[in-house]
């Protein structure tokens, strides 16, 4: 059967939501790159060529990735969503080099492992926090893993504990963008370009209230990240309004949801595999490889992205220019000629070159600190509630029905 048929399949009948994996082995097998009508774009399953797509920036391109999906839409649609086109068009996510370069320069000082390390008190106090609520049944996704991300990405950028329903609010409305894949739903599109609209103008307003105390000589650059790159704006090469706008809302986003369901998915691995559950009980030390391990075996983004710069061939099959590619993550770190055993939860394996948090020039900015927010709540959840087991069985699990960001509507557990 044609690769995707297979897709359209699985997307019927919902085990592309539920569990993807079957269906991706049997791509790397027998069409490892076809044209999907069904996402819009080329998909690609096997490790090698997905690690050789995310280390070649300068064939596959970040840039203009939203805008190939928004030209997709009706016009009547488009005309609709100046804002989404305009946002879209600069910032640390959508460029490509030297312009990609020079923002992640500037934004690799306050991302840099060290600093995401000194995150790690305030981290654990968040998280120490939040577990303190929590009732005899809970639902993971909801109580624990959606609140401790917004609220150490909002704390890192210099928002207020009041502003995290907000911020949760816009986050959802623009990874809603991305859920079909290579196309998106028009009714999603305006309501992400609304969305947009009020996150734009909140950092805009963090930004100038930074200014404001700087050229009063009150600003401490490194009270947060918004500090730090507004205190850089006199300092000559510094991002400019739009891409320091752009860029900000992209970590706000990317900062919350990804890191919420890579916890949900990694506890719901842990919490089914009584062996490795043992294994970490016995020895904590386990918990930061723990961490990439759930990242390798059901991350929470299954798919990159980018855009062909020129004609490709990938595994001897071609792709034109101007194509959306579509890296399965998901796919490469199940890979069985990477990885032994891949479909199997083993805190013991060496997890290094799993592809989850992306790699070359894009590799995620935020992943040490993703690591450290998945390292103390599993800590601080394991030696509070060393009994807690899942409420549900597994097939009773309801999944998100997102191309884009692979997780769990909710976890319930009793503790």
């Amino acid at each position: 059967m044609h690769g995707d048929k297979l897709l359209k399949q699985s997307f019927e009948d919902g085990t592309y939501f539920s569990n993807p994996f079957p269906l991706f082995a049997e791509l790397r097998k027998s069409q490892p790159v076809f044209y999907s009508e069904t996402l819009g774009g080329w998909v690609v399953t096997r490790f090698q060529d997905v690690s050789d797509i995310l280390h070649n920036h300068q064939d596959y391109s970040s840039k203009g990735r939203v805008l190939h999906l928004i030209n997709k839409l009706d016009p009547e649609v488009q005309k609709l969503l100046p804002l989404l086109q305009m946002h879209f068009a600069t910032g640390l996510a959508h460029s490509d080099a030297p312009e990609h370069k020079r923002l992640r320069g500037l934004l690799a000082q306050a991302f840099t492992p060290k600093v995401s390390e000194s995150m790690r008190p305030i981290t654990r106090d968040v998280v120490q926090q939040v577990i303190s609520r929590l009732e005899s049944t809970s639902d993971l996704i909801h109580d624990v893993f959606t609140p401790v991300p917004a609220l150490v990405v909002g704390r890192l950028l210099g928002s207020a504990e009041s502003d995290i329903p907000d911020l949760i609010r816009w986050a959802g409305a623009i990874n809603g963008l991305y859920e079909k894949g290579g196309l998106i739903d028009p009714e999603k599109a305006i309501y992400a370009g609304e969305m947009l609209q009020e996150i734009r103008v909140f950092v805009t307003r963090l930004a100038n209230e930074r200014r404001i105390l700087r050229d009063k000589g009150e600003l401490d650059p490194s009270q947060d990240v918004l500090a730090g790159l507004v205190n850089a704006e006199l300092q000559g090469d510094s991002l400019s309004d739009s891409e320091l706008v752009s860029t900000v809302v992209t970590l706000f986003v990317a900062g919350h949801e990804t890191t919420t369901h890579l916890l949900g998915n990694g506890m719901l691995a842990l919490l089914s595999s009584d062996s490795e559950l043992q294994k970490i009980k016995l020895n904590p030390d386990l918990i930061p490889s723990a961490v990439d391990e759930m990242a390798r075996f059901d991350g929470s983004v299954p798919r990159s992205w980018r855009i062909t710069k020129s004609a490709m061939e990938i595994s001897g099959v071609s792709i034109p220019v101007g194509e959306l590619v579509l890296p399965m993550l998901s796919s490469a770190n199940r890979d069985e000629n990477e990885f032994a055993d891949p479909d199997i939860f083993n805190l013991d394996r060496d997890t290094r070159k799993h592809l989850a948090f992306g790699r070359g020039v894009h590799v995620c900015l935020g992943a040490p600190l993703a690591r450290i927010e998945g390292q103390e709540i599993i800590k601080e959840i394991l030696s509070r509630f060393p009994n807690m087991r899942l409420s549900k069985n597994v097939d009773e699990l309801q999944w998100r029905k997102d191309v884009a960001l692979r997780g769990l509507v909710s976890l319930p557990v009793t503790l």
